[in-house]
C-alpha cells in the first residue's frame, strides 16, 4: 500500500468520523503513518510514545540514534488542533528538536522549532487530508517525515531549508509596500517609461509623466485604503477653516466634502486633482467609486481618511488658505 493510498483511506475515515478521541488519532493514524514511512513502531527507543519532558509528556518522541529526540509529535482530537501550539513548544524549550509536528489527524503542522520568532514564525508549512491533494501530502511527509531522511539527516535540512525561504517570503512582503512607495515618491524614471510605452502601445497616445505619476500615486492611495481601515474604521475627520469655522460630520466623506465646498469648488476643481485615476472633482457620476453630489459636480470620497487629510492639506497648499485638519475618535 502506498503513502497516497494510507492517505486517501484515513481520510475517508475521517469523513465518516471513525477517529473519536486522542487515542484513536494516535494509534489510527499517527502510528499508521509512521509505519507507512519505514518508521519501526515497535521499537519504543525509536518510537517512543508518552516521552517525559520535565514532568510533562509528549505524545510522540521519534529518536535518532535511539532516545535521543529529533522529532516531537503531539496528536489532539480532531478539531481540537487550535491553540496547542504552546504546549507543543513547552516541550521544546525543555529538549530543543529540529522538527515539531502538531497535528488531530486531519491537519497536520509542521515546525522548525530551532529558528527565530514566535511560533507561528517558526511554521514551515501545514496541510489538510481532507482537501489537500493526497500526492501533494505524501511529498510533504516523506520529505519531512520519512524514516531514512531523518537517519541520514536530509528531512532536517529540507526543514531547516524551507523554514529560511519562509523566513526571507515574510521579509519580502512587508518590504514590498515600502519598496512600491519609495518608487513612487523618487517617481522612478523606468517605471513611469513602461507605463507611458504600454498605455501607448495599447491607445496610440503616450501619457505626460505628470499623468503617469498621478495614476501610480491613485494606486499607493487604494493601497493605503485597504491597509488603513481596520485601524481607521473608528477615526472621523475635524477640519478648521480659515475663518476659524470648524467641520465634523460623523462620516468623513461628509467633512471632506463640505470642506471642499467652503474652499470654493470650482477653485479646487481647476487644480485637476486626481484619485485613484479619476478627477477628484467631476462633472459625471463614476460607476465605480463613492462620489458625493455637490451642485453639478461630483466630489470622490473614495479613500481612507488619513487620504482624505491629505488630500485637504495638499488642496489648501496650493490654494494658499490656512486649514488645519485632524483625525480623531468618533463620538
Amino acid at each position: 500500500m502506498t503513502l497516497k493510498e494510507h492517505i486517501d483511506d484515513i481520510r475517508s475515515g475521517l469523513q465518516k468520523g471513525i477517529y473519536i478521541g486522542e487515542a484513536a488519532v494516535s494509534q489510527g493514524i499517527v502510528l499508521r503513518f509512521l509505519g507507512a514511512l519505514d518508521w519501526p513502531t515497535y521499537n519504543t527507543q525509536v518510537v517512543t510514545p508518552e516521552y517525559g519532558v520535565e514532568g510533562t509528556r509528549v505524545d510522540f518522541a521519534l529518536c535518532h540514534p535511539p532516545s535521543k529526540p529529533r522529532v516531537f509529535i503531539e496528536a489532539k482530537q480532531v478539531g481540537n488542533i487550535k491553540g496547542a501550539e504552546e504546549q507543543l513548544f513547552g516541550y521544546d524549550s525543555r529538549v530543543r528538536v529540529p522538527i515539531a509536528i502538531l497535528t488531530d489527524g486531519r491537519e497536520w503542522q509542521f515546525f522548525h522549532p530551532t529558528g527565530e520568532g514566535t511560533w507561528a514564525e517558526r511554521k514551515v508549512c501545514e496541510l489538510d487530508l481532507i482537501t489537500g491533494e493526497s500526492a501533494e501530502n505524501a511529498e510533504i511527509f516523506n520529505r519531512y517525515l520519512n524514516y531514512e531522511s531523518i537517519h541520514t539527516g536530509e528531512a532536517v535540512e529540507a526543514i531547516k531549508k524551507d523554514y529560511e525561504k519562509v523566513v526571507q517570503q515574510r521579509q519580502v512582503a512587508t518590504r514590498l509596500p515600502e519598496a512600491w512607495g519609495k518608487l513612487l515618491e523618487e517617481a522612478d524614471e523606468f517605471l513611469l517609461h513602461a507605463v507611458a510605452e504600454k498605455t501607448e502601445s495599447l491607445c496610440g497616445y503616450k501619457p505626460t509623466d505628470e499623468q503617469v505619476l498621478d495614476f501610480l500615486k491613485s494606486l499607493k492611495i487604494g493601497t493605503e485604503l485597504e491597509n488603513g481601515r481596520e485601524d481607521l474604521r473608528n477615526k472621523g475627520l475635524l477640519v478648521t477653516m480659515p475663518n476659524g469655522e470648524i467641520i465634523n460630520h460623523k462620516v468623513s466623506a461628509t467633512t471632506f466634502s463640505e470642506a471642499i465646498e467652503k474652499l470654493g469648488i470650482d477653485r479646487v476643481r481647476n487644480l485637476e486633482r486626481r484619485v485613484n485615476g479619476i478627477p477628484l472633482i467631476s462633472t459625471s457620476k463614476h460607476s465605480k467609486y463613492d462620489q458625493r453630489k455637490s451642485g453639478r459636480y461630483y466630489i470622490m470620497t473614495n479613500t481612507d481618511t488619513k487620504t482624505k487629510k491629505r488630500l485637504l492639506e495638499e488642496i489648501a497648499t496650493k490654494l494658499h488658505e490656512s486649514l488645519k485638519v485632524e483625525i480623531i475618535e468618533k463620538s
